[in-house]
């Protein structure tokens, strides 16, 4: 596996393992309680995780299947523009903060059933997985998927691939102190 999806993988089971086991214990009050208006529960956070990458996945699955069938492969090093280059080191933890999220990608609510969004953030996971092994080969920089958020930006698959992981360790360390938090609830 190409040394950027091996990272990506890496990162992407940490940061799913580390959710498993910051919500396995959690009551659906602990995970909806909030710390503060406008600010997420632990169940928010995880939701737009799965939100976030659920709605980047589709265009991922797409590019990957087109440049397989097309034979695009290369194998790096890739380089990427300053603004792939900047995104993704605006992923990871200790980043982002004070940020306002688009629309598209905020929690569905804010009284979640842990359960649910738990199954529906492993699917999506599992998926996630899936695609990094399948886009080993191939030219990580020069095949584009744009953003759910704003088509017009358009980022090389490897930075994707890349981000998605950071983001996700992101939000983890954002839940973490929630549960952290001197007024979470004991039950």
């Amino acid at each position: 596996m190409h040394p950027e999806l091996a990272t990506a993988r890496t990162d992407h089971e940490a940061a799913t393992d580390g959710w498993r086991m910051l919500v396995h214990d959690l009551s659906d009050q602990q995970a909806n309680w909030c710390p503060a208006p406008k600010r997420w529960s632990v169940a928010q956070c995880l939701d737009h995780v799965r939100i976030v990458t659920e709605a980047v996945l589709p265009g991922l699955q797409t590019v990957i299947a087109d440049a397989q069938a097309r034979g695009a492969t290369a194998t790096g090093p890739f380089r990427y523009g300053w603004l792939g280059r900047w995104f993704l080191s605006a992923q990871g933890p200790g980043r982002g903060r004070g940020t306002r999220t688009p629309s598209v990608y905020r929690p569905s609510a804010s009284d979640l059933d842990l359960a649910a969004v738990v199954a529906r953030f492993e699917s999506v996971q599992a998926s996630f997985g899936q695609v990094v092994q399948s886009a080993d080969g191939l030219d990580l920089a020069s095949l584009r998927v744009p953003s759910p958020a704003l088509a017009l930006l358009r980022f090389p698959v490897g930075i994707w691939l890349r981000a998605l992981p950071q983001h996700t360790l992101r939000h983890l360390t954002q839940a973490q102190r929630v549960r952290e938090h001197e007024g979470f609830p004991s039950t």
